[in-house]
């Protein structure tokens, strides 16, 4: 079992938001000032009608995004110990300190399956970093923070922890699954389900961990995702998620 001193460190409680309104972008107008010949019918081209298909979102999605533009949900924030937002079209968690940082939704999430793609981009040279998705965070009136942390760390361990005044106590302590693509630049995809009492996380499409939630908890809140070295004399770690994909069970 791997000892992680500070996974159990407070977590960031002020966070400024920023919505971003993505504008629509038109086709130019064809043609400039041209106009039909004199004296000559003008006829438009019979060009043949293509039908067009309609996407099927399945009804069970909540929200999705692929961090193409800046996103409505997903909160940008600069703090002294990290930063989160959309950069090239990824979602990216940089921790430069001893605390996980993360970056949460605006909206409130009750039972959720979260799919996301996440790759440790930036670690300490032994890749003892964390990463992951915390759900049904919610804030107490002292800023202090509630929810769950479902992670994996770039050298192949995985935990799932509760969070209560921004303490964790661990449900499921860090363990190793070779079923975790380990090291810089590797990307895992993770399914974190929070569901009524459940708690999961699926790796590349196996399930490594389960967990009851803790009884009088609250069943919905933000979703999150975050980062951070475990190694003091190495803590950056920067983490790029892709392809977020929020449902019910």
């Amino acid at each position: 079992m791997k000892k992680r001193n500070q996974a159990t460190i407070g977590m960031i409680a002020a966070i400024v938001l920023l919505a971003c309104a993505c504008p629509v972008t038109g086709l130019p107008a064809l043609g400039g000032d041209a106009t039909p010949t004199p004296d000559f019918s003008f006829v438009p081209p019979a060009t043949e009608e293509v039908p067009t298909q309609a996407v099927q979102v399945p009804s069970n999605v909540l929200y999705s995004d692929d961090f193409s533009a800046p996103s409505a949900e997903m909160e940008t924030y600069s703090g002294e110990d990290g930063t989160a937002g959309v950069e090239n079209g990824t979602y990216v968690i940089r921790s430069t300190g001893d605390l996980w940082q993360w970056g949460k939704s605006t909206s409130q999430f009750a039972d959720t399956v979260v799919d996301v793609d996440v790759t440790m981009t930036v670690g300490p040279t032994n890749d003892n970093a964390g990463f992951g998705v915390v759900c049904r965070l919610t804030e107490r009136e002292d800023t202090s923070v509630d929810g769950y942390m479902i992670a994996i760390s770039g050298d192949g361990y995985y935990s799932i922890r509760d969070i209560t005044a921004s303490n964790m106590t661990a449900l499921v302590d860090w363990q190793f699954s070779d079923v975790i693509n380990q090291g810089a630049n590797a990307t895992n995809h993770l399914k974190v389900t929070c569901s009524g009492n459940n708690l999961s996380l699926e790796v590349n499409g196996e399930v490594i961990a389960t967990a009851s939630a803790t009884p009088g908890d609250d069943l919905s809140g933000s979703i999150a995702f975050s980062a951070i070295s475990f190694e003091t004399d190495q803590p950056v770690a920067e983490a790029h998620f892709d392809n977020l994909v929020i449902s019910q069970p």
